[in-house]
């Protein structure tokens, strides 16, 4: 059904009722209480009106300058130049800019810049201009230049005796806020900075940290109260936006505990915190934190920071409870993240005053790349810190890790457990125990006190292993044995571990295995070109294997070379014993071998050869085949 239409007198009586109930009730008379407000209210603003037009006249724009000028020095403390003309305006509020504004600090042998600002402007309220007791309020900053020198202590050469380092020496905890006595309490504002540096000199450490183009707003009401921070900046070229909150901002300034709640951000890392901040020497915190970085090795060299091996990492992830117990800063619940990988654990960064910093703790991994990590604790454990920055080369460790699934090089470790020392003069790597080709892998790389450098030791333990596998995963040619066995290595190192020095690492190795075959060993067909030639190579005896029970060899490792003191290939019919030099630096070769017959009764005659030649391609030398004994 179609709805009833509203006729055009009806419409226009709609709209027109209202006009004329409000006509009507305007033109009734105004109680007495009603034309007293509205004529009090007319009075008001005239009055305002008229204020805000004769106040400019009154007021000495003099007194104004005078006044910001001493506000400024009593802000800062210290001696303030200003060479600019001051401009006062009054519309459309009053404020007043100063130019040119350069403060100073007696130092010894003369004078220090503290800072310098290009134009400083501030409003006022006119009713205290007009009494000559102008408060200033709501800063603008262009082009301010701040220099900080931290002390050895961690004193700020910026503390004095002026308004504000009074009120940093002066505040103490109220709750979770601050408090200030009444009269070092000051109104401050918004505080908004265009194009600012900001310079912190260490003398510690001699790094200069050196934030440009800072553009951003500081909402501070008043000194007693917190204060919200939101800028951005360049660091090292890089842009930085930097979003913060506190309600104890004089307390983190004087070095003392405060809440914070912030983040940091840029293309590089993303960070972000929420808790407790103390800003002494060593800066700690207590609450929750995340960090996330997509590049880390970009991210370390952007920092300054050169850590050895951290090319191999690419993304960072942490996310932790920070927790602070005097000097000691622990990583609570400590989830991290390593290109793929995934660790959970505790850490704790122990931060004495009388001795280097160290950091212990636990991580249980999903998988690692143990390769990665040697290269990158290895050198400084080892005491090689010739690529490390000196703010992590004395960091001391010992870490206990673990891993479901690990990689070494080609390959992978399973169930794998590594712990991590370098405290003092003792460092060292331990690979505690590890599932490895089906059989166990344990090692470990130590310093060896004594001697002019010292020395690094190494020792390898492959257990009951498939050499087979080991031997194709490593890509090696040549006759090799493919067979379950064990492999024993003590090496030592002189240092810095430099290639000239592994060449001529000193040491010992012992090899045997069980059942299995030596691929590309025919000695039947040595023993025929034994017979026919002075010389062949190992690979014109043809095809075929050497099937064995057991292997046992042992060696001297020195200069590059490997001294064969013991070496016996037990076969079921003949046995191959080994004896000489294999000098591995070049590939080189220098055995002499004896092909014996185990049983008694066989024609074949004991055969004496000479092995040269270089890897994978020896060159076989006959030197006696003795005829066989008589039966007696």
């Amino acid at each position: 059904m179609r709805e009833p239409s509203i006729s055009y007198n009806a419409r226009v009586i709609m709209l027109t009722n209202p006009f004329g109930h409000l006509r009507k009730n305007l033109s009734r008379p105004l109680g007495r209480r009603s034309r007293r407000v509205l004529i009090g209210a007319i009075v008001a603003l005239f009055l305002f009106s008229l204020f805000q037009l004769i106040a400019p006249f009154l007021i000495s724009s003099t007194v104004v300058r005078e006044s910001m000028e001493r506000a400024v020095a009593e802000w800062t403390g210290h001696d303030v130049t200003i060479e600019g003309t001051p401009d006062i305006r009054f519309w459309p509020e009053p404020r007043i800019t100063l130019r040119e504004i350069t403060i100073r600090k007696q130092a010894e042998g003369g004078e220090r810049v503290l800072g310098r600002v290009s134009r400083l402007s501030a409003s006022f309220d006119l009713l205290q201009a007009l009494l000559g007791r102008p408060e200033f309020k709501d800063f603008r900053l262009t082009n301010p230049e701040i220099n900080v020198l931290r002390e050895a202590d961690g004193r700020l050469d910026w503390a004095n005796d002026g308004r504000l380092s009074r009120a940093v020496r002066d505040a103490r905890p109220d709750g979770s806020s601050q408090a200030l006595a009444t009269g070092e309490d000051a109104r401050m504002g918004d505080v908004r900075i265009s194009n600012g540096i900001f310079e912190i000199s260490d003398v510690a450490s001699g790094r200069i940290t050196r934030f440009q183009s800072i553009n951003g707003t500081l909402d501070w009401p008043w000194l007693s109260r917190g204060l919200e921070l939101k800028a951005d900046a360049y660091l090292n070229g890089q842009a930085l936006t930097l979003d913060m909150s506190s309600t104890q901002p004089l307390l983190l300034l004087s070095g003392k505990s405060g809440n914070i709640s912030g983040t940091m951000a840029s293309a590089l890392f993303h960070g972000q915190f929420r808790g407790v901040a103390n800003l002494a020497a060593h800066a700690f915190l207590s609450g929750d934190a995340e960090l996330t970085v997509p590049d880390l090795s970009t991210a370390m060299r952007w920092a300054g920071l050169n850590f050895a091996g951290v090319e191999r990492l690419k993304s960072f992830s942490l996310n932790t409870r920070l927790v602070t117990n005097e000097d000691i800063l622990r990583l609570d619940n400590l989830s991290l993240g390593l290109n793929d990988a995934k660790a959970t654990g505790i850490l704790d960064l122990v931060l004495p005053t009388d001795r280097p910093a160290r950091l212990t703790g636990t991580l249980a991994f999903d998988r690692m790349d143990l390769s990665a990590a040697l290269a990158a604790i290895a050198p400084r454990a080892m005491g090689d810190t010739s690529r490390d920055n000196s703010h992590l080369a004395g960091l001391e460790l010992d870490l206990r890790l673990s891993a479901q699934q690990a990689t070494l090089g080609p390959f992978q470790l399973s169930e794998a457990a590594v712990s991590i020392m370098n405290v003092g003069e003792q460092s060292r790597i331990d690979i505690a125990d590890s599932d490895f080709e089906t059989g166990r892998l344990t090692g470990r790389i130590a310093t060896v006190k004594g001697g002019t450098a010292g020395a690094v030791a190494l020792r390898l333990a492959i257990q009951d292993a498939d050499f087979g596998n080991i031997v194709k995963e490593l890509g090696l040619a040549g006759p090799l044995p493919a067979a379950r066995g064990s492999l024993d290595l003590a090496l030592d190192v002189d240092r810095p571990l430099e290639p000239e020095a592994w060449r001529n690492a000193k040491g010992t190795l012992r090899f045997r295995t069980d059942r299995g075959s030596l691929s590309g060993v025919n000695l039947a067909g040595v023993r025929q070109l034994a017979a026919q030639k002075p010389y062949f190579p190992l690979s014109d005896a043809g095809s075929g294997s050497l099937e064995f029970d057991h292997i046992d060899i042992s060696a001297n490792l020195a200069d590059g070379s490997a001294d064969i003191r013991e070496g016996k290939i037990t076969g079921p019919s003949e046995n191959l014993t080994l004896s000489g030099v294999v000098p591995y630096i070049n590939s080189s070769l220098a055995l002499s071998a004896t092909i014996e017959p185990i049983a008694q009764d066989t024609k074949a005659a004991p055969l004496m050869v000479f092995i040269g030649g270089s890897w994978p391609n020896p060159v076989i030398w006959p030197v006696s085949q003795t005829p066989a004994k008589p039966l007696q």
